[in-house]
């Protein structure tokens, strides 16, 4: 059973209920305006930030424009001439190309120079290296790195 309290302890309960919500409403609304300050001093951090990340790509892009087409294979037609005529056009083929590059480099050269001078993408610089390899043109110097015979 209950026990019944007097009328103005009943009051002085509910006051102190009363005064209670009111502070916890209190204290969540000024933990909600910190956050909201802590939000907008980020906010504030962040664009100073992307103001200069726009300033470093503007400046990089006025520095260096992008070619609008990528780097080409070089031109594996060759010209046979007699008597001062063009009698026929022949493909050079790539082995070919790349073979020579070889040649010019004693050291030996790595496949990445390999691609920028011919142009060609990693695996077809690797198959045609490994042709080579298989007719005993080419040998490995180093990891990546190969010489002509």
């Amino acid at each position: 059973m209950r026990k019944k309290l007097p009328a103005g302890r009943k009051l002085s309960l509910l006051e102190q209920i009363k005064d209670h919500t009111q502070m916890g409403t209190k204290r969540t609304l000024q933990k909600i305006r910190n956050d909201l300050q802590s939000v907008v001093k980020n906010l504030q951090q962040l664009t100073v930030s992307l103001g200069s990340i726009a300033a470093a790509i503007e400046k990089m892009s006025s520095e260096q424009p992008i070619s609008p087409t990528a780097k080409r294979a070089p031109v594996r037609k060759k010209v046979v001439v007699k008597n001062g005529k063009a009698i026929m056009i022949k493909r050079v083929p790539s082995t070919k190309i790349v073979f020579d590059i070889l040649k010019d480099y004693n050291q030996g050269v790595d496949t990445t120079t390999l691609m920028d001078a011919t142009g060609y993408d990693q695996r077809k610089v690797y198959n045609i290296i490994s042709q080579l390899k298989k007719k005993g043109k080419v040998e490995n110097v180093g990891r990546g790195v190969y010489r002509a015979l």
